[in-house]
């Protein structure tokens, strides 16, 4: 009988063995931001090899238009990384109590901005008065802001109107504005086609640094450790394979050879962020304070894990 008795404590042992093991094997699911666009080439290459999967994690993808979009579903719980984000829409969400983290750089690619007019139509002396498309409260917004600064000018010496990038665009084409912020990839291949002339782009004026946030409850945690590891990855083989990656970017985005070529020259890719970057953050804070688009500065260092 005690042998009968051991030989059932032994079986439900291995049981809950078992079925312990079976949980601990299950990948634990992680929702992540996944936007190929503008010229997002670790986020193309990481899902398309899953290097994030194998560290064992079931990931769910989800795409967005906007980076508001992306601080809001992490606030509802439905997201949990966002590989690449504009630092405004980070600042914005910050300064709004939302309990968001940078955990490292994206990629910096400032021409990959700049305000476009109609061919033949409007120059950077021209500007005062003019009406200029623009999303506000966004690396675009500020780039004009020096645009117009570097020609002597202010917000209110034009007539800013505010519009996504795809509705500026379209509102200029149609001769409804003089001009519009635009930014890659529809950049290159408007200015291509001779659709569009670029007045000036943010060369010198922006960093357009974008950066990869979290929940500041998931900042430490092991999947974010994963994820790093998986963007490294990405970053190797985006560096080891660079003309492999150019051509699963023409697929994802669409656009031709000659264009992706074109794009790809501007952009850098770095998780490391410079001193630099750092202080261009700290602008960007002054900004839209002083734009009045965030109601309390907010310290650089909050944007960050301690």
């Amino acid at each position: 009988m005690k042998n009968s008795w051991k030989r059932a404590g032994w079986f439900v042992l291995l049981i809950t063995l078992a079925l312990g093991s079976a949980g601990f094997l299950e990948a634990k699911e992680i929702d992540v931001a996944y936007n190929a666009l503008p010229f997002n080439l670790p986020s193309i290459v990481e899902r398309t090899y899953g290097f994030f999967a194998q560290e064992g994690y079931d990931v769910r993808y989800h795409s967005f238009g906007a980076g508001y979009a992306m601080s809001e579903a992490m606030a509802a719980g439905s997201l949990d990384i966002a590989p690449v984000m504009g630092a405004t829409s980070i600042i914005i969400a910050a300064a709004g109590g939302r309990n968001i983290k940078i955990i490292g750089g994206y990629s910096q690619a400032p021409a990959a901005f700049g305000l476009a007019a109609r061919p033949d139509t409007l120059s950077l002396e021209d500007l005062l008065g003019k009406k200029i498309a623009v999303p506000i409260g966004t690396e675009a917004h500020l780039l004009l802001v020096r645009i117009l600064a570097e020609e002597g000018l202010t917000p209110r010496d034009v007539q800013l109107i505010n519009l996504l990038i795809p509705d500026g665009i379209a509102a200029l084409r149609a001769g409804q504005v003089d001009a519009a912020m635009v930014v890659e990839p529809i950049m290159s291949r408007l200015s291509q086609s001779g659709s569009i002339v670029i007045l000036r782009d943010g060369d010198g004026l922006i960093s357009g640094l974008t950066l990869s946030v979290t929940t500041t409850d998931l900042a430490e945690s092991a999947p974010i450790e994963a994820f790093k590891r998986a963007h490294a990855r990405s970053l190797e083989y985006l560096d080891s394979n660079y003309e492999q990656v150019l051509e699963l970017a023409g697929s994802a985005l669409n656009l031709p050879a000659e264009i992706v070529e074109m794009v790809a020259k501007k952009y850098v890719f770095r998780v490391e962020l410079t001193e630099k970057q750092r202080a261009e953050l700290e602008e960007t804070i002054e900004f839209l304070y002083g734009e009045g688009i965030i109601r309390q500065r907010i310290a650089l260092q909050d944007l960050f894990v301690d």
